[in-house]
């Protein structure tokens, strides 16, 4: 591949989305550098043709290396779990803010620096048809939102030196995605879980539509120094289980669970993470953002300013999404 090709280093590169991305810049005719920490899964991309960079956001001494020679870059590498929020502000914003500036240095001519930030780092929305868009202020919820918001304002401090775009993705699913799987997998078991009577709307976006958005805004002009909301769409809980039990030919009991009953769950996290010294899976962070009846956001300025239009359907993507899970022996 030629010298004068751009080369993009991508952060978390071996993660769900960052290797979806890895694999996109190299149909697209990038040169890739892969940052990972050392103790990584490189499962997914190990066999590409591309540069490697061994680096941790929590060691600036080695961004530095990472970031030489590089055009642009994908920082898509965050903490999502944490026993703190002292440790989520300092890996997820004091990490950015010093990925940027060695970026910068090691590179005056950068060229731009795509940030994969959250829906949570802007809050939940109030109703149903208050879609929340970039003009909102930010009221990000639980300590992962308020990291990711933080870094947010750390690179817009940095506006005018860094050619910085912004994104918010909203839920993302897809091959390879452990989260959004524990749904496929209840459904799998013919159980559809309900939380609480009322009904809970949310923004989704298929891994390969955020990726599609990703390239637009490392491509476009129009794309430095804004922030957008990535989404393909929002629905409800009981509409998703449907349509996962009708992709998966499954009939399903749905069992409602009181929003009360989260109280002795969280109870028992806090107890396994104080015996562990590990964040729990499903802790009152995380149940911070469950609560939220309204999750969702406005596409509409990254369909105006960047032409960006979601290429899939929510069934064929859940469809896409069930046949990898189940190749792959998850389901």
């Amino acid at each position: 591949m030629s010298e004068g090709t751009p080369l993009v280093l991508v952060t978390g590169a071996n993660g769900f989305i960052g290797s979806h991305l890895t694999e996109a810049l190299l149909a697209r005719g990038y040169r890739v550098r892969c940052m990972v920490r050392p103790a990584s899964d490189t499962g997914y991309i190990r066999h590409l043709a591309v540069e490697w960079a061994q680096a941790d956001l929590d060691r600036p001494e080695q961004l530095r290396e990472a970031c030489e020679g590089v055009d642009m870059v994908c920082h898509c590498a965050a903490l999502t779990r944490a026993l703190d929020q002292e440790t989520f502000l300092r890996i997820n914003a004091g990490g950015t803010e010093a990925l940027a500036r060695a970026a910068m240095e090691a590179n005056p001519d950068l060229q731009r620096f795509v940030y994969l930030s959250s829906l949570t780092a802007a809050g939940g929305a109030e109703g149903p048809d208050e879609y929340m868009d970039e003009s909102r202020a930010p009221r990000p919820l639980d300590w992962y939102g308020k990291s990711k918001w933080a870094a947010e304002q750390a690179l817009h401090a940095l506006d005018g030196a860094l050619p910085v775009t912004i994104l918010r993705p909203s839920v993302v699913f897809g091959p390879r995605d452990r989260d959004v799987y524990a749904y496929f997998d209840l459904v799998n078991k013919h159980l559809e879980l309900s939380l609480g009577r009322e009904e809970r709307w949310v923004s989704l976006i298929y891994v390969r539509d955020l990726v599609a958005l990703v390239l637009l805004a490392l491509e476009q002009e129009a794309a430095a120094g804004q922030t957008y909301f990535a989404t393909g769409g929002a629905t409800t809980y009981t509409k998703i289980a449907r349509l996962l039990a009708q992709v998966l030919g499954k009939r399903t009991l749905r069992v409602t669970v009181p929003l009360i009953a989260l109280e002795p769950i969280v109870l028992v996290a806090k107890v396994q993470e104080r015996l562990t010294g590990k964040p729990a899976l499903l802790n009152e962070q995380r149940v911070l953002n469950m609560r939220q009846p309204y999750l969702i956001c406005s596409g509409e300025k990254a369909r105006q300013e960047l032409g960006f239009q979601p290429a899939y359907e929510l069934e064929e993507a859940v469809q896409e999404t069930a046949n990898w899970y189940r190749e792959h022996g998850w389901l």
